[in-house]
């Protein structure tokens, strides 16, 4: 992704992957791992304030750019919400007039977090279909440059994406490296005393294949038991006990892969649970072949929940599998 961002051509980058696997952690890390030359903004529109309306859109880019320079020493124009309201983007390209020299020898690289949720606000009427316009003519500067980032690619997103970002290269985030999950989980902070007995580490490891939020979960639960035991070995015991503790903390988070990963329709939905149930039970797929029952097969495929292995399937994180098994309901 670093070597994108000096691509010549400045493509629009597409981070995406399944929830809770970095996305959001990497773009706030970006500042320490781009140069001088290139300043990151980072954009959350998973906030209502933000596609509110195509006013609230416009300011709290403006807003971002302003927070996130004078980070970096630099300071912009002021920007007030009325004045966006009124002319969104009349007002948004005042700014940016006054703004630009500022930074004229640097570039901006826009990143827009949860960017799904401007798709749904222009749906929905909230935000106006033109703001679109506006964005494509940003990308034709040579000050800016585009990095969005979500769950689904632009082509997923429809023709209002795809039609207006030609140049785009996606990029897929799924899992940690071993040695980086290896040093996550021994070498957290400086000041982390806690020690693991021989092949807990490695079954961490191997539960969770690496993803990043489960690696965290079990982690803390890890931290809690040597807690309540007094002690800075963690023994296989205490990581049994870790490991359902991380169950039950995690709830929310296998609850949404139950509900939102198996289907987009209560047809898919009903289908793709079954299937995903089956697969973590290590039996054949329910014998379906409706347009349903494929969808959402697809749909656990390209989310990273199954995954097919010697002309059959399993789940591509054991840990997932187990909750499936255990805890699933419906």
């Amino acid at each position: 992704m670093l070597r994108s961002v000096y691509d010549t051509s400045r493509p629009t980058l597409v981070l995406h992957g399944p929830r809770r696997c970095g996305k959001s952690s990497f773009l706030l890390n970006l500042p320490r791992l781009l140069p001088s030359d290139v300043l990151p903004v980072y954009y959350s529109l998973q906030t209502p304030a933000a596609t509110s309306s195509t006013g609230d859109f416009c300011y709290g880019l403006v807003r971002s750019i302003r927070r996130d320079l004078s980070s970096q020493g630099i300071s912009t124009p002021d920007a007030e919400r009325t004045t966006f309201q009124a002319k969104p983007y009349t007002a948004l390209e005042d700014w940016l007039d006054a703004a630009t020299p500022i930074f004229a020898t640097r570039s901006l690289l826009l990143c827009f977090d949860e960017f799904e949720q401007l798709g749904h606000a222009v749906a929905q009427g909230q935000v106006e279909r033109r703001i679109f316009d506006q964005l494509r003519d940003l990308i034709q500067h040579s000050h800016f440059s585009f990095l969005f980032c979500g769950v689904q690619t632009l082509n997923e997103l429809g023709p209002n994406w795809s039609n207006y970002f030609i140049s785009v290269r996606p990029m897929e985030m799924t899992y940690l490296e071993p040695d980086a999950a290896y040093e996550l989980l021994t070498n957290p902070d400086p000041a982390f005393a806690l020690r693991y007995a021989a092949g807990v580490v490695e079954r961490v490891i191997e539960v969770t294949r690496c993803q990043p939020y489960l690696l965290q979960l079990i982690g803390e639960a890890m931290v809690r038991q040597a807690n309540q035991h007094q002690t800075r070995l963690l023994t296989l015991p205490l990581l049994d006990a870790a490991f359902e503790a991380a169950l039950t903390a995690g709830e929310p988070y296998f609850t949404n892969l139950w509900d939102e990963y198996t289907g987009t329709s209560p047809d898919e939905v009903q289908a793709g649970r079954a299937i995903l149930h089956a697969v973590a039970q290590q039996q054949p797929l329910p014998a379906s072949e409706t347009p349903a029952a494929q969808a959402a097969l697809q749909r656990l495929l390209r989310y990273h929940t199954i995954e097919q292995v010697n002309g059959g399937y399993r789940c591509e994180v054991p840990f997932v599998a187990r909750w499936v098994r255990e805890r699933a309901v419906g």
